[in-house]
């Protein structure tokens, strides 16, 4: 049976004082890096803040995210909160700075209650909490964790899911609790990490944290009969893992985007958890380059030999656990089992550190835990203990301060990963920002000739070329930018670049390239499955040729692709103008497969429910009426409309 209540507190103010030690270090330690930077994607997932004028607009951004297969709605409403401060970066970052320290908070509460049931005495306990804690939040690797503004969603989804597993502990009592209060703690996990789920997806494997603490428990009791609160977790567990089997059937869309197979997912992974392992106790300086490994996979092809290490990191708790090595066994545990989604099997990039933020906690505390063990030569080791904490601290502190300083930061950060587009973009935003445009065309030119070829970079440099000198012949960059399409891998982002070119193109205040090499370089997307297998892009590239034959005249021509680009995505605008072109040319048939296609459609992004439901009214009404009264224009729609 666990303590009371009253033994948490019964140090009351050295309580109260490693507390207060405890948030006055992770705000010195990560105060520095204030007042922020806006990284790639806090934009890509954040930009939308500006178009929040008021609590309705709020939340259909909310409601409508896409941050994940959920949406994470409670982590995007944090950041709905601050939309009048967008894209300033300071005010976000104190947020993840309080949450950090927060995060921090319940750990330690966390940490003293599994010090509770090993039985330690009350000193120890606090003494074990605090430094399980501190050497956490200062763990130079995941600093990312807090300084990457939009990771506030890895930081809310673990304040649920520690604040989770607490409460798990205090209702669920004695190990052999009644079957009620097992299901009382059981089921107060389930709204937390429902809670941690809307936050960010991987809040799912709080289940797994608490089938760890469940082991835990029975191992402080030296029981070996499983408990029904372990069986119901077990459950739970196998039920994630099952809902996580379809990800292992990959697509040939989804390897042609992502540029590698499962296998070398897989094999990746089999490296990357031993690199974040060294990275987590023993850092380096490059391993907190918020670009690194961006291409591992592309520049070591043959990864499927990782696979191995990668199952043996996966059975390394289990091994441990046969041994008789309880507590390294859940450590191992903690840390293996928290990475099957991210770093599992699911398709996302190799290399992040932030997703290390959760798993790191089992392997601090058999660290701690360890250390204040010892009882031969405990001093000396408490000592090195002690030194090895302060040089965590200093190396954090470090590297916060670097990323309070933008323009040191992107320098260092690009001659550390020199084929790192992402890095090189970032410089180049900041020798913009300092010497302006000619100077950052000039350092991406270099980047692609002397590090990393790259069709996004290419259209990127067209568009500032086009800005620098307007009516010079840029035959010769498009047609660079065309075959860097067709032979370079899949970059989603760079489709976007192509919008920034068709609008002075179009306005005539780039007058060295034209509407029809525009076409062309969209043609060139349209024409690689990877981007045809993205039926957002497809849409924005069919709508750009539809957009361009219209301005030379062929409005049949423009309706054709225009309908293409809807049977891709449909999209509020292109669905209204689409009408209004229908409408003028009398095209009944248009519309009713225009009618089908919305009617099929979801509520695209940025749209009232009010706003979708007038344009299908309009759509019935035009199908309803006679074909003489067609012609009529919707409100505010013009033929320019953009797509």
């Amino acid at each position: 049976s666990p303590p009371p209540w009253g033994v948490f507190f019964v140090s009351g103010v050295p309580f109260c004082r490693a507390t207060s030690v405890l948030v006055a270090a992770v705000w010195f330690l990560f105060a520095p890096a204030l007042p922020g930077i806006v990284h790639f994607d806090d934009q890509g997932n954040l930009s939308g803040l500006t178009t929040i004028p008021g609590l309705e607009s709020a939340w259909q951004w909310i409601h409508q995210g896409r941050a994940g297969p959920l949406g994470r709605p409670l982590a995007l409403a944090t950041f709905a909160l601050q939309y009048y401060q967008w894209p300033q970066p300071e005010a976000f970052l104190q947020w993840n700075i309080a949450l950090h320290a927060i995060n921090a908070l319940l750990v330690f509460w966390l940490v003293v209650l599994v010090a509770q049931r090993m039985g330690e005495r009350a000193s120890r306990q606090l003494l074990i909490g605090f430094f399980v804690a501190l050497v956490w939040a200062a763990l130079p690797l995941l600093n990312t964790s807090v300084l990457f503004i939009v990771q506030r969603m890895t930081l809310l989804c673990s304040t649920f899911t520690f604040a989770g597993l607490i409460a798990y502990l205090k209702c669920r009592g004695a190990l052999r609790a009644s079957w009620m209060r097992q299901i009382a703690a059981l089921s107060i996990l389930a709204v937390f990490g429902l809670l941690a789920l809307l936050s960010k997806e991987n809040g799912a494997l709080i289940v797994v944290y608490a089938l760890v603490l469940e082991f835990g428990l029975l191992t402080i009791a030296r029981e070996r009969r499983p408990t029904p609160a372990a069986l119901a977790l077990i459950l739970a567990c196998t039920v994630l893992v099952v809902g996580l089997l379809p990800n292992i059937v990959w697509s040939t869309c989804m390897e042609l985007q992502r540029g590698f197979t499962l296998p070398q997912r897989l094999g990746s992974q089999g490296v990357l958890l031993l690199v974040y392992l060294k990275g987590l106790f023993l850092p380096a300086a490059g391993d907190m380059n918020p670009f690194r490994f961006q291409h591992l996979i592309q520049d070591v092809p043959h990864l499927q030999w990782g696979i191995v290490l990668w199952v043996l990191v996966m059975v390394s708790p289990l091994i441990a656990w046969w041994r008789g090595w309880r507590l390294a066994a859940l450590a191992l545990a903690w840390f293996a089992y928290g990475h099957i989604m991210e770093s599992g099997w699911i398709a996302l990039e190799p290399y992040f550190a932030h997703r290390n933020y959760l798993p790191a906690v089992g392997l601090v505390f058999a660290l701690v835990y360890g250390v204040l063990s010892m009882r031969q030569s405990a001093k000396l080791w408490r000592g090195v203990f002690a030194a090895y904490v302060v040089l965590l601290a200093g190396m954090t502190w470090m590297n916060t301060s670097l990323w309070g300083n933008r323009e040191l930061a992107a320098e260092i950060w690009a001659k550390e990963q020199p084929r790192s587009e992402r890095a090189a973009m970032n410089l180049a935003y900041v020798i913009d920002q300092t010497q302006g445009i000619g100077d950052a065309q000039l350092f991406l030119d270099r980047f692609m000739t002397e590090q990393r070829d790259s069709p996004s970079l290419r259209l990127l440099s067209l568009v500032s070329a086009c800005q620098m000198n307007p009516t010079a012949d840029y035959s010769a960059q498009v047609d660079g930018v065309r075959n860097a399409i067709a032979t370079l891998p899949y970059e989603g982002w760079g489709t976007d670049t192509i919008e920034k070119l068709m609008e002075p193109v179009r306005t005539h205040q780039c007058q060295g390239v034209t509407l029809s090499q525009v076409a062309e370089i969209a043609t060139a997307y349209l024409s690689q499955p990877a981007y045809q297998c993205n039926r957002p892009v497809a849409h924005n590239m069919l709508s750009i040729v539809g957009l361009v034959a219209m301005q030379q005249g062929d409005l049949q021509t423009a309706m054709d692709f225009y309908l293409r680009a809807l049977e891709e995505s449909v999209q509020y605008g292109m669905a209204n103008l689409f009408l209004h072109l229908a409408q003028q040319q009398g095209d009944r048939a248009a519309i009713a497969r225009l009618r089908e296609l919305v009617a099929d459609a979801a509520l695209p992004r940025g749209v009232t429910q009010a706003e979708w439901r007038q344009l299908r009214e309009r759509i019935d009404e035009q199908l309803r009426a006679p074909a003489s009264t067609s012609g009529n224009s919707p409100p505010g729609m013009t033929a320019d409309a953009k797509h």
